[in-house]
């Protein structure tokens, strides 16, 4: 872990703990080393640091190209934290497999938004079978994860009426040929069912096997 990332970590935990009472639940199913892909639902800018926070290793992003054109200062904070831009569209070109490929390679873990799209009423949308791809492509384990209740006033988070908590389940391990469409739409649909399974716990309806 890169000392910038370990600085980040050490302000970023206490803040969402002090201030909104973040809680963790699953931390103990992040592998501490080794490439992987973490998979989540997308609801708010926050989510991104609180996932990095929740799996308490460094990690990259993919965030819309149009987010590094706000600001310079805004552009550089994201960039010395690991943000990736990627373009609407064309999430997974050639210089984002080389981008995902190399940072792989280096062993480093990867957070993915599978939904395409921030969903700004909290519901789960369909997963683009990309993540699972992507998996198989490169032989990598991914880690399902969901976020509760970052679409919500931030008023909520603070007075707790809304909690913010991170869900993570057991790395999935891929099987099968990224060039097989119907082996990477199984993985994907595998993926979007465990995150769903994370989400009924979340809110009461599930088993925390």
């Amino acid at each position: 872990m890169r000392l910038r990332w370990k600085l980040g970590w050490s302000i970023v935990g206490p803040t969402f703990r002090f201030l909104f009472g973040v809680r963790v639940h699953g931390r103990e199913h992040v592998p501490r080393k080794g490439a992987l892909l973490i998979a989540s639902n997308h609801m708010n800018f926050i989510d991104p640091p609180l996932v990095g926070h929740a799996a308490g290793r460094e990690c990259f992003y993919l965030g819309k190209e149009e987010l590094f054109g706000q600001s310079k200062f805004f552009r550089w904070l994201i960039t010395y934290f690991n943000a990736i831009p990627i373009k609407r569209g064309k999430a997974f070109d050639m210089h984002l497999f080389k981008e995902i490929s190399r940072l792989i390679k280096k062993k480093q873990a990867i957070i993915l938004y599978p939904e395409g799209t921030r969903s700004l009423k909290g519901k789960l949308l369909p997963f683009k079978t990309g993540v699972g791809m992507l998996a198989l492509r490169y032989n990598v384990p991914v880690l399902p994860a969901y976020i509760k209740n970052t679409h919500r006033p931030i008023d909520e988070w603070i007075s707790r009426h809304s909690r913010v908590e991170v869900y993570l389940a057991p790395p999935i391990y891929p099987d099968g040929s990224s060039k097989d469409k119907q082996a990477y739409e199984e993985l994907t649909l595998r993926i979007e069912r465990e995150v769903h399974r994370l989400a009924d716990i979340a809110h009461g309806d599930g088993d925390a096997r």
